[in-house]
């Protein structure tokens, strides 16, 4: 080959190389990505695990499989490690020899899954309940409660927990609300017209609900983590804090919704549990309802209680920075009772 011909080719080698050694960067910068199956995938791992927890099912094998092979749990009881330690794990605690092969009590919600170098990491809420059990009827809460953080692998037989660690519920004393918090982002572009809803906007979508708890339990970024989850514009509305109150809770932008999130509780707090989070198309973009249980779990010697609950409905649009909540109300939950005591009162 002749020197002018070997020049001449160096510019096409450069060409057809570029999109791998682009590939390769990206990939050794971290830029992971995951598709809509990986987060159902990941899914359906935290929500088994409940199952094989509760059941203690394969003798605690179904357990100890849901991790990778040098996956570990981490509690404040210390690191368990290996199949058959995970394994023991599982089995605990049993009650004359097995668990009840339809008892439940691990209470899993609020699930927030991002992609990572190694694969994926998540978070989710976990309130342990104790059905049936001590001759209660119906059940009763336990003061265990807490959120787990989690890092996935995908492994040939699938995603599985590479590390599980457990956090308890943990308050550090409330501060006042965020007020001096740092500059939001520009003004978002008008919504996206969305022709119909894919699997990944599902999944997009619900992962608004989970962390919105995240961003209102911590205060996270100044409040920044919980005004994100709404559109610039977004508002949120809601009654009083309590009976008592002529307040209610109305807030619009993301300066004010930054208010709502009370700093200096800590990361390791938890209180808002979201789940039956139902999406439909609607021609904004999308609508939703969510459930939600406001508890305060039991510390320093306290019982768990329900502080309230109800629901949210929402509606939901695509910006530029992907989907967000354009509106959300919340409806404290009353019963037949309430409604007809009211009602009698003539309010």
């Amino acid at each position: 080959m002749t020197g002018r011909r070997f020049w001449l080719l160096i510019p096409v080698v450069a060409v057809l190389l570029a999109p791998a050694l682009i590939k390769g960067q990206a990939k050794k910068a971290g830029h992971g990505t995951l598709s809509a199956q990986d987060r159902i995938d990941i899914q359906m791992l935290v929500s088994k695990y409940a199952y094989a927890f509760d059941t203690g099912a394969d003798n605690g094998y179904m357990y100890a499989d849901l991790f990778a092979p040098d996956g570990e749990f981490v509690s404040e009881n210390g690191t368990t490690k290996g199949r058959d330690a995970l394994a023991g794990l599982g089995r605990l605690p049993f009650i004359d020899g097995h668990k009840p092969t339809y008892g439940i009590a691990h209470f899993v919600m609020n699930h927030v899954i991002e992609p990572s170098p190694q694969g994926a990491t998540g978070k989710a809420y976990m309130i342990l309940v104790r059905i049936g059990e001590n001759n209660q009827p119906g059940g009763e809460f336990s003061n265990i409660g807490g959120h787990y953080e989690d890092v996935y692998a995908k492994t040939p037989q699938g995603w599985r927990f590479k590390r599980r660690e457990f956090i308890p519920v943990k308050a550090n004393p409330p501060q006042e609300a965020a007020t001096a918090a740092p500059p939001g982002p520009p003004k978002a572009e008008p919504a996206v017209k969305v022709a119909q809803l894919t699997a990944q906007d599902y999944l997009d979508i619900r992962a608004l609900a989970s962390n919105y708890a995240y961003g209102l339990d911590t205060g996270a970024d100044h409040g920044n983590l919980y005004a994100g989850v709404f559109a610039t514009d977004g508002e949120f509305h809601g009654p009083p804090a309590t009976p008592d109150s002529k307040t209610p809770f109305d807030a619009k932008g993301r300066d004010l919704l930054r208010t709502f999130a009370v700093g200096g509780r800590g990361s390791a707090y938890v209180r808002h549990f979201v789940t039956n989070h139902l999406i439909e198309p609607a021609p904004e973009g999308a609508k939703g309802k969510v459930y939600l249980l406001v508890l305060d779990i039991g510390q320093d010697g306290k019982a768990t209680s329900v502080n309230m609950g109800g629901h949210y409905e929402d509606t939901y649009v695509k910006t530029s920075e992907g989907w967000k909540i354009k509106t959300r109300h919340f409806f404290r939950s009353k019963s037949a009772q309430t409604i007809q005591a009211e009602a009698a009162a003539g309010k």
